[in-house]
């Protein structure tokens, strides 16, 4: 019965002694915060450190694939247009030497000068003029004449033992002409796209990259390469063969066709209509010019930067031409008109739809340029919506192999070389 009676003790006791222990231990895994929360939330620590440290590596290869595949799609585009550039003048040379008699020999030929013929220039036969425009190069030049740029200048010079002298005699009388031309800068003029086929339909930069047909619009992309521009006439100089006029939107080294007299009477239709997109910005309409800039201003500080324009000019005729070309006579007399018409041109917006549209953010570059009278000039444009654009830098650059096109041996702006134009 003594046994008896003491077996509950034992059992209670070891009971009390188990339950020490374990208050022991719990107490031990709270002083140290080893408990299951605390190991769960370590856990959840670690692969959010983890996590981010792997986003930042993903998204640090993106940007360079990224930044690797607009190289190699720049220089792709780079190589094609060098091609189409190098097509062109082998097109000038073959139909020159074919002569347009129909009396080679060489009946195989036949197809081949034919298509060559098609798709050239010369298809219009012989230039009577070239100009010289202050529009250096295809990109930058406004896409109207008129009063767009109104302080625009261009001489062409005329062939004068194609044209007698005496041709110009009298034109002198009229305030306008008219002018017909080559787009001789377009990059597929040569018919390397899609297979020498015109695209029906085109970009159109007044409504944001919206699609009209070519025939539609303006596009220098047509099934036949020709524009047609209305200029003020500056002066005629019959005995030199040149004509100056203002507000026209030639590119440098344009073959010209023909040119005409503006006849008020005939010439002008008071009661045509046009699209609302061409005509809101002439009508006050709400939007307005889609192409407009605010404001156009020099970087500070201004005087220093107005000088670098003005001397890049006074550079350009004073330093001789390292590839060949003839020095020529300015079309500006002084650099003040010059610069008035550098702010001219730069109150257009003469981006391309996908950088004038994009967000701030997706921008190509931070810094452009244009190139005006063989003066390359840099700026940069503000954050969308207050229509700023700011002059930062001018250079003298050499004449175009090609007059007009681009010098593709002259890398572009982009943000990584910002600093070196603009300090903010």
């Amino acid at each position: 019965s003594c046994r008896a009676e003491t077996m509950p003790i034992k059992r209670q006791f070891r009971g009390d002694n188990r339950g020490g222990q374990d208050s022991s231990s719990s107490s031990s895994r709270e002083r140290h915060g080893f408990g299951r929360g605390g190991i769960l939330a370590v856990l959840i620590a670690v692969v959010i450190s983890e996590h981010q440290k792997w986003t930042k590596r993903m998204e640090k290869q993106l940007k360079e694939k990224l930044k690797h595949l607009e190289d190699r799609h720049k220089a792709e585009r780079n190589a094609v247009v060098r091609l189409q550039h190098q097509l062109r003048h082998k097109v000038l040379d073959a139909t020159s030497s074919f002569g347009g008699n129909g009396n080679d020999d060489d009946d195989g030929d036949e197809k081949t000068r034919s298509k060559t013929s098609q798709n050239s220039p010369q298809q219009f036969g012989p230039a009577i003029a070239r100009a010289q425009s202050c529009f250096s190069r295809r990109a930058g030049t406004p896409r109207q004449g008129g009063s767009l740029v109104a302080s625009a200048r261009c001489r062409l010079h005329f062939d004068v033992e194609f044209v007698p002298k005496r041709s110009l005699e009298g034109l002198e009388e009229y305030s306008h002409a008219w002018v017909i031309y080559v787009f001789h800068a377009n990059t597929n003029a040569c018919g390397t796209k899609n297979g020498g086929a015109v695209k029906a339909l085109v970009s159109v930069p007044r409504l944001n990259g919206e699609k009209r047909g070519c025939l539609s619009t303006r596009t220098p992309h047509r099934p036949r390469p020709v524009g047609l521009s209305l200029g003020r006439i500056i002066s005629v100089d019959w005995e030199r063969g040149e004509v100056t006029l203002g507000g026209i939107d030639l590119v440098d080294g344009t073959p010209v066709l023909d040119i005409k007299p503006y006849v008020p009477w005939c010439d002008s239709v008071p009661e045509a209509t046009a699209p609302k997109w061409v005509t809101r910005a002439i009508e006050g309409e709400e939007g307005g010019e889609p192409l407009a800039i605010g404001e156009v201003k020099l970087a500070s500080p201004e005087e220093e930067t107005r000088e670098k324009v003005k001397r890049a000019y006074e550079d350009r005729f004073e330093i001789d031409s390292k590839k060949g070309g003839k020095k020529r006579r300015p079309l500006y007399e002084n650099p003040d008109d010059f610069l008035a018409f550098v702010m001219d041109t730069l109150r257009l917006d003469v981006r391309s739809t996908r950088e004038r549209t994009a967000k701030v953010e997706e921008r190509k570059f931070d810094t452009y340029r244009v190139t005006l009278c063989d003066v390359e000039v840099a700026y940069v444009i503000g954050k969308e919506g207050d229509g700023v654009v700011t002059i930062v830098d001018a250079v003298a650059v050499e004449p175009s192999v090609i007059p007009g096109s681009a010098d593709l041996d002259r890398p572009a702006i982009t943000r990584n070389d910002n600093d070196k134009y603009f300090k903010k």
